[in-house]
């Protein structure tokens, strides 16, 4: 009889971690929660938002600030779902009918983003990172709500700060040049899409509104835009619901946005439909406002299991231990960012140049002219990208498709057993 080898169940569990097709739930009950607050991918949520809060700092939406291609084609992705709502209006309604919560063309919606969605982050991303794309899909396809329940919520907010951080984490975007586009480019994108969708399709909220009732659908926009006034700002937290406010700075201000939104979709006062941010306003300082909402978010959010148990965690996005050793820090609010010294010192070369010409009556070349950003550091070079072709892995030569995201892996302990062979696909 043939003698069979002993085998390493540790090295069986690893291969099977390892060959999953894709991300997978791990918060089903509070007992989970011990093992997500010391993951690696609350460890990489809770750095990006200070890290992005602390950027953002007496940054305008309106004012010029660096964009990558790569956020532009990211971005792009959210004008072929607007196209796919055209494509599937919502389903119309016979009077007197029993109206069930959220319409039904929604679903019709998801059908077709669940089944385009993986080709447009494939064309969106760099063809070197083509492994990357099942599980970026299935964050950014876990964003948009619920189309059983035809729901939104919180919970679906933060699929897409996954899918975000995991751009970072796979160098797709890039801390020193997309941070703060991250925010006031690509996140204010998404927003705008999901209004839309909760309008257009009578999406229901799936949030518990408890104390703390910010909005019905979302909370990350009120810590962002939190965060953009935490410097200079051009108005007190006293002045943030007034009418006169909004009508000045919705276009250049995230919180002045959603306060327009909400007055704008809901009845009655703040104090009544928001009580929450109503009260946020009374108090005297930005950065206390910030810290507020971000302890809230931490306490009353992420350890809130209903908002995590249909969360994915995949190679990027892990649920395994952050085993670097760092302590969660808070943002630094209150100071100049960097990127707002950058901008600052650009405009006064430009002010500088101008005066020169005024003196002169000769033309001098700007630092920024043409509006090119002086990076802090050389920028990398963009890889090739085609609007017209597929990006995926498979087209360029590469050894996965980008669709599938199946990886093939062996199992390392057949080495193990006298006489086997290792074979490649």
């Amino acid at each position: 009889m043939e003698q069979q080898s002993e085998v390493n169940p540790k090295r069986v569990a690893a291969f099977f971690r390892r060959s999953n097709l894709g991300p997978v739930c791990r918060v089903q009950s509070t007992s989970d929660m011990e093992a997500w607050l010391a993951s690696s991918a609350y460890f990489t949520l809770i750095t990006y938002l200070n890290n992005v809060s602390t950027e953002i700092q007496g940054i305008r939406n309106t004012d010029w600030f660096p964009i990558s291609q790569n956020i532009r084609r990211l971005t792009a992705i959210f004008d072929k779902l607007d196209a796919m709502i055209v494509a599937n209006p919502p389903a119309p309604v016979a009077p007197g009918a029993n109206l069930d919560p959220g319409n039904k063309g929604y679903r019709r919606w998801a059908h077709s983003m669940l089944r385009d969605i993986y080709q447009l982050v494939e064309m969106a991303v760099p063809s070197s990172k083509c492994r990357h794309v099942n599980e970026l899909g299935v964050y950014l396809s876990g964003s948009f709500g619920s189309s059983t329940k035809i729901e939104y919520g919180t919970g679906h907010e933060l699929s897409f700060l996954f899918f975000v951080c995991a751009l970072f984490k796979a160098e797709i975007l890039n801390l020193e040049e997309d941070l703060a586009a991250s925010a006031l480019v690509l996140f204010d994108r998404y927003l705008q899409f999901v209004r839309r969708l909760q309008v257009t399709y009578s999406v229901n909220s799936s949030n518990w509104h408890g104390g703390y009732s910010l909005d019905k659908f979302q909370f990350v926009p009120f810590i962002l835009g939190f965060a953009q006034l935490c410097y200079e700002a051009p108005f007190s937290p006293q002045k943030m619901l007034n009418e006169d406010t909004i009508a000045e700075y919705r276009k250049s201000y995230m919180l002045i946005n959603c306060v327009g939104h909400m007055a704008a979709t809901n009845i009655g006062t703040f104090a009544r439909h928001s009580s929450q941010l109503w009260s946020l306003a009374a108090l005297s300082s930005w950065s206390k406002i910030h810290r507020s909402l971000m302890f809230m978010y931490m306490e009353e959010i992420l350890l809130d299991v209903d908002n995590l148990n249909a969360l994915r965690f995949g190679e990027l996005m892990s649920f395994e231990e952050e085993k670097s050793g760092l302590h969660l820090g808070n943002a630094r609010m209150g100071v100049k960012s960097p990127l707002s010294r950058q901008l600052a010192e650009d405009q006064d070369d430009q002010d500088q140049d101008q005066d020169v010409t005024s003196r002169s009556g000769t033309p001098s070349i700007s630092r920024s002219e043409n509006n090119v950003f002086v990076a802090r550091k050389k920028p990398r070079v963009e890889e090739p990208f085609s609007d017209g072709l597929s990006n995926s892995g498979l087209s360029q030569g590469s050894e996965c498709s980008s669709i599938s995201g199946v990886s093939v892996h062996l199992p390392t302990w057949l080495d193990d057993c006298p006489g086997s062979s290792k074979s490649a696909f």
